[in-house]
């Protein structure tokens, strides 16, 4: 069996209108909450190029993929820091959540453009492999969170079976974000295999078998939100989500709420962390 650690944080954007909540105030207790934790895998999302800059100073041991949104690789990102001596990535790459996936583009109705970033994990010693795969979706339209879910299920089985070689086996695929959606919602159903995930005009079968990482848990800690507003935890709000193909076992499950010295939350978001073997 091979342990690994995945955690799943949404660091908020640089706003310039979060004043004493600024990302310069945020960006070292960020940087010591992950550190601390020490994932083997840590996906963010939100983070702009200069806070994709600031995460990879205060990890250093961590190899960061990932791209913006926008075209140029501007715009927020997903990416993914995966712990250097343990794991190495050795495929990745970022898609869009829209009808034109391949190029930057905004899909359905959404208020922006929507990603996710993907990367292929080995253990340094070639034993273990993983697909993870980061993702953001809509923060307004529910349309487009439906068809984003949709089109993941679609995504990401052809991205586990591309370039295997002659190998038949897909390495086991740990999916997580901000999904901006809460459990038994329309797209967490899509995702979990609870409602049909084919959308229209879809050419691929669909072989995607996920479950929710946090009740599957042999353990789980935390609270049963993961929004705040700096100062509290906003209830009922499990937005942040990590689901799992049925390879993996989920040993523990736990949303983190580590306060910064200041007594605030380092974003608006708690960070998720699932303590998963293979």
């Amino acid at each position: 069996m091979t342990g690994i650690r995945v955690l799943s944080y949404n660091v908020r954007y640089a706003n310039r209108g979060d004043h004493h909540d600024a990302w310069h105030d945020r960006r070292d207790a960020v940087g010591r909450l992950v550190r601390f934790h020490r994932p083997d895998v840590a996906a963010f999302q939100e983070p702009l190029p200069e806070q994709r800059d600031d995460l990879r100073e205060r990890l250093p041991g961590y190899e960061f993929v990932g791209r913006g949104r926008e075209a140029g690789g501007e715009g927020e990102g997903c990416p993914i820091a995966v712990r250097s001596d343990r794991w190495e990535v050795t495929e990745s790459d970022t898609f869009w959540l829209s009808e034109t996936p391949d190029k930057p583009s905004t899909g359905w109705d959404a208020s922006y453009p929507r990603i996710a970033t993907w990367a292929r994990v080995r253990t340094v010693d070639g034993d273990a492999e993983l697909l993870v795969v980061n993702t953001h979706f809509d923060h307004v339209s529910a349309h487009a969170r439906r068809e984003s879910a949709r089109l993941l299920r679609e995504r990401v089985p052809e991205t586990a079976a591309a370039d295997e070689g002659d190998s038949d086996e897909t390495p086991p695929v740990v999916l997580v974000g901000d999904l901006n959606c809460t459990p038994g919602s329309e797209p967490h159903r899509v995702l979990v295999g609870d409602e049909s995930g084919t959308r229209e005009g879809a050419t691929t079968g669909d072989t995607l078998s996920l479950r929710d990482a946090a009740p599957a848990a042999d353990l789980r800690h935390g609270p049963e939100t993961s929004l705040t507003d700096f100062a509290r935890l906003i209830d009922g709000r499990r937005i942040d989500h990590a689901l799992v193909s049925p390879e993996v076992a989920v040993d523990a499950f736990a949303t983190l709420t580590d306060r910064d010295d200041r007594g605030r939350y380092p974003s608006d978001h708690l960070p998720i962390l699932a303590r998963l073997s293979m």
